[in-house]
């Protein structure tokens, strides 16, 4: 056999013993009790609900969330960070 054909029997089984291996369900996971209630906790603080929500001419809808309570700052480096926004639309032509 040529390198080739090797390297295609040798993937093809591979796949194969992956997906014997996930179909059997070895990929469970094993939480505690308390592992579960702290990933439900952290869970429910970062899925936080849209404040506003609009239709455009077109049918397309906009979920809007408050610029302050983006869930980017959630992040424990941002919790105290304050957001600053200097735009002017003629600044680039300067």
């Amino acid at each position: 056999m040529d390198w080739r054909r090797r390297s295609v029997v040798l993937s093809l089984a591979v796949c194969f013993l992956l997906r014997s291996q996930s179909a059997a369900g070895d990929n469970t996971w094993d939480l505690t009790v308390e592992e579960d209630s702290e990933l439900e906790s952290e869970l429910k603080t970062l899925n936080k609900p849209y404040v506003k929500s609009f239709k455009d001419e077109y049918g397309i809808t906009y979920d809007c969330v408050d610029i302050y309570k983006q869930p980017a700052f959630d992040h424990p480096l941002l919790k105290n960070h304050t957001l600053q926004v200097n735009y002017h639309p003629l600044r680039q032509y300067i």
